[in-house]
Order: C-alpha cells, then sequence, then structure tokens
C-alpha cells in the first residue's frame, strides 16, 4: 500500500531490502518541465500540417495538453512527433466533422491507442474509415499516409520536420541535421523549458552516488545539453543515453536505452530510475525481467522506479496511473528526492 508522507509525497513501502547504487533521470517533466516546448510544438505543427491541406477553424482549440496526456498515458507515445502525427491523422481523417465533434472523436482515439503507439492509431483509422460506404475514403487514407510520410526522414516527412524546426529554431536544426529550415524562422520552442533539477539537488545526489548517475531521454544529445545547459555535464552525460540519436525502434517503452546506460554504470547494486510517464514505468519493468533473464547475471537486479508528477498538466490523474501500475515512488518534483533517499529508502526497505 502507499504511506503517504506528506500533502505532495508518497512512497510506496516495500517488503524486501534495497540496495540503491545508482540513479538514472528521464529529462523531459523531471529535470526539464516541457509544457511550453513539447507540448507547443506539438499543437504548432499539427496546425501547421492540418491547416496546410485542410480548412479547420480553431485547430488551436482541439489540440490540448489534456488530450497529448491521455495518448501519452497509453505508454506508446514518448516520442512528440509520434503524438504529432496520430492526431494529424485523425483530423485529416475525418475531415467532414465539425469541432465539437472532433474534440470527442479525439479523445475517443488516444482512448483505443495501446503501447504499441501510431501502429495502434493507424489500425484504429483505417478500421474505422473502411467500416463507411464510400469508396472515397480508402483512397483518402492512401493520399493522407503518402502526404503525411511518417516515420520518415527529416526533409522528407512533413511531420518530422516541421516538428523539428519548431523546437530546435533555425541555429540548432541546422547543427542538428546539415541542412536549413523551410517552415519556420521564428523563436525556437527550445527556448521555453524550464530546468526544474536545482544545484543543490544535484550537489547532494552526486555525493550520494559518487558519480554513479545517468540520464535515458527520448532527446537527442544536442537537446538535451542546449536545454539543461551546464547543469548537462554534472549529471554525467557519458553515461547517459539519448534515444533521438539511435534507432526509432529503441523509443520508450523499449527497455533498450535503460539497460544501455546500466551497462555504462556498471553497478552491482540496485537502480532507481525517476520518470514522468507510464512509458517510463514500462520501460523500467521491462528492464529488469530482462536482466533478470540473462543467465549470466549472478544476482537480481532490481530496478526502483520513481514517479515524478510535477510538470504534468493533470498532476492527480498522473498520480492515479502510477498508484494503478505500481510505482515503487511517487513523488511531485525531482527535488523532493534527496528527502526521500534520506528518509524512505533507508528507514523502509
Amino acid at each position: 500500500m502507499y504511506q503517504k508522507i506528506n500533502n505532495n509525497n508518497f512512497i510506496f513501502t516495500m517488503n524486501k531490502y534495497i540496495d540503491i547504487g545508482c540513479i538514472i533521470f528521464d529529462i523531459d517533466g523531471v529535470l526539464i518541465d516541457v509544457t511550453k516546448s513539447y507540448n507547443e510544438a506539438i499543437k504548432k505543427t499539427i496546425q501547421f500540417v492540418v491547416g496546410s491541406l485542410v480548412k479547420k477553424d480553431n485547430l488551436k482549440d482541439l489540440v490540448t495538453d489534456k488530450l497529448i496526456l491521455k495518448f501519452r498515458q497509453t505508454g506508446g507515445f514518448n516520442n512528440d512527433i509520434d503524438t504529432s502525427y496520430a492526431i494529424s491523422l485523425a483530423l485529416l481523417s475525418q475531415p467532414e466533422l465539425e469541432n465539437s465533434n472532433l474534440e470527442n472523436f479525439l479523445i475517443e482515439v488516444a482512448e483505443h491507442a495501446d503501447e504499441t503507439g501510431i501502429d495502434s492509431v493507424e489500425k484504429y483509422i483505417k478500421k474505422l474509415i473502411s467500416n463507411k460506404t464510400s469508396s472515397n475514403h480508402s483512397i483518402n487514407i492512401h493520399k493522407i499516409l503518402d502526404y503525411l510520410n511518417y516515420p520518415g526522414k527529416i526533409g522528407d516527412s512533413i511531420v518530422s520536420t516541421v516538428f523539428d524546426e519548431f523546437f530546435y529554431g533555425q541555429e540548432l536544426f541546422l547543427k542538428r541535421y546539415g541542412i536549413k529550415s523551410k517552415y519556420y524562422f521564428g523563436k525556437p520552442f527550445i527556448e521555453n523549458d524550464r530546468i526544474v533539477i536545482t544545484d543543490n539537488t544535484i550537489r547532494k545526489i552526486k555525493e550520494r552516488f559518487d558519480g554513479k548517475i545517468a540520464m535515458v531521454s527520448g532527446r537527442s544529445k544536442i537537446a538535451a545539453a542546449y536545454a539543461l545547459e551546464n547543469k548537462f555535464y554534472l549529471l554525467n552525460e557519458k553515461n547517459s543515453v539519448f534515444l533521438e540519436d539511435e534507432d526509432r525502434t529503441y523509443a520508450k517503452p523499449n527497455p533498450y536505452g535503460l539497460k544501455k546506460a546500466i551497462k555504462k554504470i556498471n553497478t552491482t547494486n540496485d537502480i532507481l530510475y525517476c520518470g514522468d510517464s507510464v512509458e517510463d514505468l514500462i520501460m523500467a519493468r521491462k528492464a529488469e525481467e530482462e536482466l533478470n533473464q540473462n543467465k549470466f547475471n549472478k544476482t537480481k537486479t532490481n530496478i526502483v522506479f520513481c514517479g515524478i508528477y510535477g510538470c504534468s498538466s493533470n498532476p492527480h490523474e498522473l498520480i492515479n496511473d502510477f498508484m494503478e501500475k505500481k510505482a515503487d515512488i511517487i513523488i511531485k518534483s525531482v527535488n523532493n528526492l534527496p528527502h526521500i533517499l534520506n528518509k524512505v529508502l533507508y528507514k523502509y526497505c
């Protein structure tokens, strides 16, 4: 059961001894508040991509933080370009619907999405269209898919290209991909990132774990370094994994990134992973399962999952998700960690 420490912090008191030897962080929603960067990039990308093909009034009112959260809660949408694509596909597949009906339809699509991500959305949209009597719909879906061209390379896929131009801005986009922006020339949305973790928290974490620290993030290394500024190098980037720089098949909740970071850290103790989403929790459970299936491992690996909800657009719902899926620890902010480490992991575990 969960024990309430105070109004903002919860813990799960586990009936097993835990010897935490390293700590691994997600970045978005944990170290950085991205509600004004990634979420806004999703909204602007959808407005651009959908608005370029069909006339829809008030598109910005349809794509809300609540809707984005619903997709993330499925466990299959850690990649925000995937979310941009899924919502764009849904909107373009129903051009005849009025906005009031579209809002309900988008919620319906999110509710039918699952851990398989964009595959589940494509499957649902195609099923809806195949159930309609008009033969034009089958032609339209192919045209829509060709137009979106996702997943596709930067420069080829309008969704990927527009999203990253909005997020990175001209200078970082050129640095990241070696090509110039062609759709957006304004202020980069990455500049709206807000660092959450404090210098004091980093100091205490470094003292506690003596360099056995890492990050496993869906971001690119360039985006992580830019957003975290000088804190990036304090969090041991050499042990870290930046999944945007890897093949997309390794995206969360695939445990590849977490397992790779654990191998770099080279610890025989238990691992504390801090994330802000269902995908993070699923990834931690999968990584633990796969590491313990390795016959060469002499000791059992425990990955303790700490769910962080303070940057969520709907914190109460995220807390419920974490509790339902049995997160080991649930806290409001990464800056609560020193308190939790001192008073909880030793006292109760």
